[in-house]
This record gives structure tokens, sequence and C-alpha cells, in this order.
């Protein structure tokens, strides 16, 4: 068995306003898969990745990252250290199977796309500004990684209308389990706001996207 439960992917509700996304509330097949990947997030091995507002074009973001496949392959020195079940799902985001769920369900066309997927941490005062991917990222999917979280403590995903944080569809927070999909459009508008000083652990997730070559 995955541990991603994969009919739960193919049957969640996509949304079509105000761009194609779907929110999947119980992402991996059981509570005891969710918490051997929340007991086994890595702590270390993170880069701080920044830019910030006048320092060039781009969106701008600060946050930190943990590589594990670029371009379709896996960094060894980066997935080897990891436990177990974290091994297996990043096996399971680069298969064919987990794919083609995700075309189920968005419709989008994925052959010939590559696969990149990081860990991030945002801890007090990160954020990443309103922004669309990439024009070559055909589809992101997001996996959240904390137990509780509080809406005051800022840091959640903002489904965005446009270009303005505060013109919001919907909140998504990051609670273990939960994952989000979002097709990308040049309406497909999300960010993150700055986490708050009086949270009292930093924002975790797994962040897959799937990009054309």
């Amino acid at each position: 068995m995955t541990l991603i439960d994969l009919q739960a992917l193919r049957d969640a509700q996509l949304e079509k306003d105000p761009y194609r996304y779907a929110v999947v509330p119980h992402s991996f097949h059981d509570d005891d898969a969710a918490r051997a990947l929340n007991d086994g997030f890595a702590v270390d091995g993170f880069v701080r990745s920044e830019r910030r507002p006048g320092s060039g074009g781009g969106k701008h973001y600060l946050m930190h990252n943990r590589t594990l496949v670029s371009e379709g392959r896996q960094h060894r020195e980066a997935v080897d250290t990891l436990p177990d079940a974290w091994r297996r799902l990043v096996d399971e985001v680069t298969s064919d199977s987990y794919r083609d769920a995700l075309v189920e369900l968005t419709g989008a066309d994925l052959d010939g796309c590559t696969v990149e997927a990081r860990m991030t941490r945002y801890s007090s005062g990160c954020w990443i500004q309103p922004h669309t991917d990439r024009p070559d990222k055909a589809v992101t999917h997001l996996f959240y990684f904390n137990d509780t979280w509080r809406s005051e403590w800022q840091g959640d995903l903002h489904v965005l209308r446009g270009p303005d944080m505060k013109d919001v569809a919907r909140r998504v927070l990051p609670l273990l389990g939960t994952s989000v999909v979002l097709v990308r459009s040049d309406d497909s508008w999300h960010g993150v706001p700055p986490v708050s000083e009086g949270c009292p652990d930093d924002r975790r997730a797994l962040l897959v996207h799937f990009a054309r070559t």
C-alpha cells in the first residue's frame, strides 16, 4: 500500500473559482503513515533562500529549502539520510501511478514533465509574495506536516483572486495530512503571508512540481 492515498487524490473536488485547484484533507492512507512522515520531517540540511523587494526580478520570498528531487532525479545525499517513510514518499511522488492520479484529478497534460520536490521550513518572518508559478510548472502539489496551526499565526496558503494578498478566495492551514493541488495558469495567484513572531513551530511542507521540459 502506498503512503499517499491515490484514490482520495483522484476523488478530490477540483475547484474552478478562481482557478483550478483542489484541497485534499486526508492525503495519506492512515494516521500511522501521516505520523511517521511528521516525526521524520528533517531538522537539518536546509538552505536559506531569500529574495527581498528591491533585490531583483522575480517573486520575493524568505524560506528554508531542502531539495530532494530535481529534473526527475533524486538527490541521494539528501534522500538517503531520511527515515524509511520519507524515502518511500520520495519514491511515490516520482512514480507513474502518482502522476496518473494527478492527471485524472486535474486533466493536465503531464507527459514529458519532470518532477521537482523539496522540503520547506517557514520559521517566524518567512513568507512568499503573491505569484503565479513559472509557465513551465504545469501542476504543483503541496503536502503539509504540522500537528496544529492557528490562523492568527499566519503562514497559511492563501488562494488568491489576483496579486493582492488581501484578495483571498480561500485560506488553507498547513495541517498534517492536508495537501493542495494547484494547476498553473496566468490566474493561479497564491501566496503565504509572513509567519508571526509568536508562532511556536516552523511551517513544514513538501512541494512537488511537475515541470515541462
